[in-house]
């Protein structure tokens, strides 16, 4: 409610001209501009800017078409709560942010839960006395432009790190889940034609992988700490134990035979354009643009991730992507395309 009420104010200090209730139907370029087709009506304008989101729609593999039909399926985006979900056991594929915070919840109700673990990002809630997103904003983490970084595609691929918002801002880990009697096993690599899961024999990497990436971040914050006089007023360094992993966890297992009675998959999510009829899309369905100025005149994108910087698809990177792509976008509207 506290952010739909303030951008509800912010809309009206500024006299925005906001249409709700209202559902864009098409994109369609007219050569001079677009035209915009709602189920409220039409406008022609010279520019669009796509901000529907990247997490438009639930990400599932094709073999997800081989679940067994006596287990029942959810994704993280039509999971609200336990009551949803049958007596039994539960698998919950993946093990980001969505995935970490509805393995704990279900097994805090009673359910036994299996975690398939692929690759995800490991960070404490609270670092030093602080918490880590103030860590990472004050570090300068999250203005990373994207033009800095070696492979930005690789970087928009990233999955989000392990934090959950609670009022007690407790961690939330793999170590975490397994103290309250969680099962972790690899990546979910497929399902055969009967219905067996077959996980990767990589998990022991992945949680190594992911403890050395989080001490890398929690090393920048460190350095940074001590070269701006932070050290005395913050609390001291510290590295979390690193990720347990059973010895021979299992390669396999099979869905038809009943230990599993609910598939959860929290595997991600893609965007959906199919309104937009601009031939702007790559082969993965993505807007192909360079920083948020799309490859197609007077298009642009706004809240992708590390669409122009590291915080791009977080509300605090709105700003700062907003200046620039407006300036590019007044430019277009005064003098044509600078493209």
């Amino acid at each position: 409610p506290e952010v739909i009420d303030f951008l509800g104010s912010y809309a009206r200090a500024i006299s925005a001209p906001v249409e709700t209730h209202t559902t864009v139907t098409s994109v369609r370029g007219d050569g001079t501009g677009y035209l915009v087709r709602t189920d409220r009506g039409e406008w022609r304008c010279r520019t669009v800017v796509l901000a529907s989101g990247a997490c438009n729609i639930a990400r599932l593999p094709d073999f997800a078409a081989r679940v067994p039909p006596s287990v029942a399926m959810l994704t993280a985006q039509s999971y609200r709560n336990p009551g949803q979900v049958a007596d039994g056991g539960v698998m919950v594929v993946g093990a980001s942010s969505s995935g970490t915070q509805i393995a704990q919840e279900l097994q805090r109700s009673g359910r036994q839960v299996t975690l398939s673990v692929g690759e995800h990002i490991r960070a404490p809630r609270v670092y030093r006395g602080k918490d880590l997103e103030w860590w990472m904003d004050a570090a300068g983490v999250l203005d990373e432009r994207y033009d800095e970084v070696d492979d930005i595609r690789r970087a928009r691929r990233v999955p989000s790190l392990q934090l959950a918002g609670t009022p007690d801002r407790t961690t939330l880990d793999l170590n975490a889940l397994l103290d309250r009697g969680v099962r972790l096993v690899g990546r979910l690599a497929g399902i055969t034609e009967d219905g067996k899961a077959q996980f990767a024999g990589s998990l022991r990497n992945m949680c190594a992988l992911s403890d050395l990436k989080m001490a890398r971040l929690l090393d920048l914050i460190d350095e940074w700490a001590r070269d701006n006089g932070l050290d005395a007023t913050v609390g001291p360094p510290e590295r979390p134990p690193p990720t347990r992993v059973e010895d021979n966890p299992p390669l396999g297992l099979d869905l038809a035979g009943g230990a599993i009675r609910t598939i959860i998959w929290a595997s991600g999510y893609r965007p959906d354009y199919s309104w937009l009829e601009p031939p702007v899309l790559d082969r993965w369905g993505h807007v192909r643009h360079d920083g948020g100025v799309a490859d197609h005149p007077g298009l642009y994108l706004m809240g992708m991730q590390f669409l122009r910087r590291r915080k791009s698809a977080l509300i605090d990177g709105a700003g700062d992507d907003a200046r620039d792509l407006s300036d590019h976008l007044a430019a277009y509207l005064r003098q044509g395309s600078i493209r």
